[in-house]
């Protein structure tokens, strides 16, 4: 049934494939199901003793002021519970040790000694642990059941028998098995067309064949001093070789293509229907190129164009090609020699054992945003808003661009549900559109402030550009509108706009010659009127 190599290989990778993930799978679930059925185990249990030790009911019939009717209820209610949190035992133990309640009746009356349930009887601790002491090995709680004169009385245990826990996990991975196995079904079937297709893609050819093809093909076009380039029907190109490259200055990312952005006065290539090698001498930049292009046919059909091509200034193209080399060369020279002599004395320091020097040594070169950070630290207390100042510190510096925290900024640490995606809409946003305001003013600077003594949140970012229009103050926070010509801007403000409106704030604009200044105010706690975390 296999008949090929191609067959037998994508068979072999597929299942193996499968068979690892599947299992990789399985053990993943498994462990987590099963450490979550645990952790599950431990707080549904605890929730359930805690609450049946408040219950009056439990506790009038620890403490014996109920009748024997009443008793009955205890029983009752016992067993509802149980049921109701799928738990193997609930036990109920006056400060005696007598079993007053057990999914068990035989063991009701009996005396059992406080071991595992000694902090809960001695110092009324709530807690969960792996015992054997009532049904075998087990996740159980305990919670001390108290009087009304505050004395402990007895405790409740919830449990769960571990070999239960086990069965539940066994039968859930045995669905999944099948499923498992349906899924291995499927894709040796499907291997089975994929090797069939690639087959008929191939001309029949085996990968070892293919392989040898393409390394023969490969030194030849690189063996060869012309330029190749092939052509498909569409005019698009599908190869390049080495000398190719070089003579036009392209790199092998250009496939796809089209020939024009190459020979745009080459002739239409389409039109090259016969045998013959069409001749044409084309200039491409200060090159003057020898082109020829012959039609590529496949079974009789027009797939496309083989074009070579020659260069007539090659022995300038070497000159000018070694003038560039040593340029570039001395200019790479000239600036590793600059960075070489700070590396060799940070280097040299750090043999000496000279840490402190070193570090100084580096910390020379950032001190302004050390005095930044700092500042960042000392007065804004929220964690995410450091985290997006810090970023934007390093943004301004790369551009160039003062960018200073005010010194009156006061900042504690955010309500949970302002969110860090909010935060980061807001200041990130606001922020960048400051910093691109004053991108090319020499004296560009943006201000930061934050401040959140009153019943609002602050944000306040200024710059000192030249403002925004009169025309656009009422449309900025359109979504799409921008006064850059560029495909993909003008949504930064309608965002903002939409994060501070969730958040139950809203946001001032003051443009001027001068400059303009975006103020956001979110209200804090029960002041705010939609807020979510956004």
């Amino acid at each position: 049934m296999l008949r090929s190599k191609l067959q037998k290989k994508i068979l072999r990778i597929v299942t193996s494939l499968i068979i690892f993930i599947m299992s990789l799978m399985l053990a993943v679930f498994v462990i987590t199901d099963y450490l979550n059925l645990f952790e599950r185990s431990y707080a549904i249990s605890l929730q359930t003793a805690k609450m049946l030790s408040y219950m009056d009911t439990v506790q009038k019939g620890v403490s014996g002021d109920i009748g024997a009717e009443q008793a009955g209820d205890l029983e009752a209610i016992i067993d509802h519970y149980q049921s109701q949190v799928d738990a193997t035992f609930i036990v109920i133990h006056d400060k005696n040790g007598r079993i007053l309640a057990s999914p068990e009746d035989n063991h009701v009356g009996r005396v059992q000694a406080y071991d595992d349930g000694f902090k809960a009887i001695v110092f009324g601790a709530n807690y969960s642990m792996i015992s054997s002491e009532i049904l075998g090995p087990s996740v159980i709680s305990k919670a001390p059941i108290y009087a009304a004169n505050g004395q402990i009385i007895g405790v409740v245990t919830v449990g769960y028998l571990i070999s239960d826990l086990r069965k539940i996990v066994y039968h859930r991975v045995e669905k999944l098995l099948y499923i498992s196995l349906f899924i291995l079904a499927i894709g040796i079937l499907l291997s089975f067309w994929l090797a069939r297709s690639i087959r008929k893609d191939i001309f029949g050819m085996e990968p070892e064949q293919i392989a040898e093809f393409y390394m023969e093909r490969k030194a030849i076009l690189a063996s060869i001093d012309e330029g190749i380039i092939a052509v498909n029907r569409e005019g698009e190109m599908t190869l390049i070789n080495t000398a190719a490259r070089h003579i036009l200055g392209v790199s092998s990312s250009r496939k796809g293509d089209s020939i024009d952005t190459i020979f745009p006065n080459l002739p239409d290539v389409k039109a090259f229907q016969n045998p013959a090698v069409q001749a044409v001498e084309l200039a491409r930049e200060d090159k003057r190129l020898v082109v020829s292009t012959m039609p590529l046919r496949l079974n009789g059909q027009h797939r496309g164009e083989v074009i070579t091509f020659r260069d007539k200034t090659e022995m300038t193209e070497i000159v000018n090609t070694l003038y560039e080399v040593r340029k570039y060369s001395d200019d790479l020279r000239a600036q590793a020699h600059e960075f070489t002599n700070k590396l060799y004395l940070i280097s040299g320091l750090m043999q000496l054992g000279k840490y402190d020097e070193a570090i100084r040594t580096i910390q020379a070169e950032i001190s302004v945003t050390d005095e930044t950070n700092q500042f960042i630290f000392d007065y804004i207390k929220d964690a995410h808003v450091q985290a997006i100042l810090f970023g934007k510190v390093g943004k301004a510096s790369e551009m160039k661009v003062g960018f200073d925290v005010d010194e009156n900024s006061s900042l504690e640490s955010l309500p949970d549900w302002i969110g860090t995606g909010a935060l980061t809409v807001i200041l990130g946003n606001l922020i960048d559109n400051a910093l691109e305001a004053v991108a090319n003013d020499p004296n560009g600077k943006v201000s930061f402030f934050a401040l959140d003594l009153g019943e609002d949140i602050i944000f306040e970012f200024s710059d000192n550009g030249s403002g925004i229009n009169d025309e656009h103050m009422t449309t900025i926070f359109q979504q799409g509108f921008s006064t850059k010509e560029m495909v993909g801007r003008g949504f930064g403000l309608s965002n903002v706009e939409r994060a501070v409106n969730a958040l139950g704030g809203y946001v001032q604009v003051t443009s001027d010659e001068e400059g303009t200044v975006f103020a956001v105010y979110i209200p804090k706690g029960e002041n705010r009127k939609n807020g979510g975390i956004v």
